[in-house]
């Protein structure tokens, strides 16, 4: 059975899905795992369980909003790195932070253990995208080549210029941009789409902010991504795949946007 058949593929998009599965890594860029404040859950054994299902090769994770550690994250980030332990050839890692407190000993832990990045929430952790407490986490990660997942999304309204500030001060800082900023999507795209060092995450975005993005950004600025649990795998890859077919990408770019773009930064 070919690994694309669970989908709901019209019989117009068979032949690309075809050609996009044939040869694809599929990252999914924005997991969680753990507990979250709200009640939702997500366990290391399920996500695989899921990606399994879906087809997904990697995934990168994260903890969620966890209402147990939520200064330091110190008990969910051991959980993450037990979780890439276990599956090291499925997950790559990021330990989550607070900028409102002491963070450093956590950080220098965790970079000496290997983790490739950080997921920063301001909404949850209720601080400004470039409130200079944050800044001087961006410092040190641009110091440590670790990629930023910044929450950009739900609870958030103008930050094109913030992303500006952040990047005007740490050019060579990498940066996902979770959920693509889609509540200022427009001037985000505007201000910062042509940099270098930026991705932009598609999750949970819906499919006309992910019909704008494809059409207004290089594809190869563009990452598959889901927020699991708080959305569907499968849901979100197949938006992706058919809104690309549907702008006329290649099966080569979509397979860029499924996982090769954000693969480089991970070799």
């Amino acid at each position: 059975m070919p690994s694309w058949s669970k989908y709901s593929v019209t019989s117009e998009n068979i032949g690309i899905y075809e050609e996009i599965f044939e040869n694809v890594q599929i990252i999914d860029c924005h997991t969680h795992i753990g507990l979250d404040k709200d009640g939702h859950r997500m366990t290391a054994d399920k996500l695989v369980k899921m990606m399994d299902r879906d087809k997904i090769d990697k995934a990168i994770v994260f903890p969620l909003n966890d209402p147990r550690n939520d200064k330091d994250f110190n008990v969910p980030n051991d959980e993450i790195l037990l979780a890439a332990k276990v599956y090291s050839d499925r997950f790559i890692p990021f330990f989550r932070l607070n900028p409102n407190y002491k963070w450093s000993d956590e950080f220098a832990l965790r970079v000496s253990q290997g983790f490739k990045g950080v997921k920063l929430h301001p909404r949850s952790q209720d601080f400004k995208l470039a409130s200079p407490k944050a800044m001087k986490l961006y410092k040190e990660c641009q110091k440590h080549n670790l990629v930023i997942l910044v929450h950009a999304g739900f609870g958030l309204e103008e930050i094109a210029d913030d992303l500006v500030k952040i990047f005007k001060t740490y050019p060579k800082l990498r940066m996902i941009v979770g959920h693509a900023g889609f509540p200022d999507l427009d001037n985000v795209i505007k201000k910062v789409a042509k940099l270098d060092n930026v991705i932009f995450d598609t999750s949970t975005c819906k499919i006309f902010d992910i019909f704008e993005l494809m059409k207004r950004v290089d594809y190869q600025k563009i990452s598959y991504g889901s927020d699991i649990p708080y959305y569907a795998m499968d849901v979100a890859l197949e938006g992706v795949i058919d809104t690309a077919i549907t702008l006329g990408k290649s099966a080569n770019q979509i397979r860029k946007i499924l996982g090769g773009n954000i693969a480089k930064w991970f070799p």
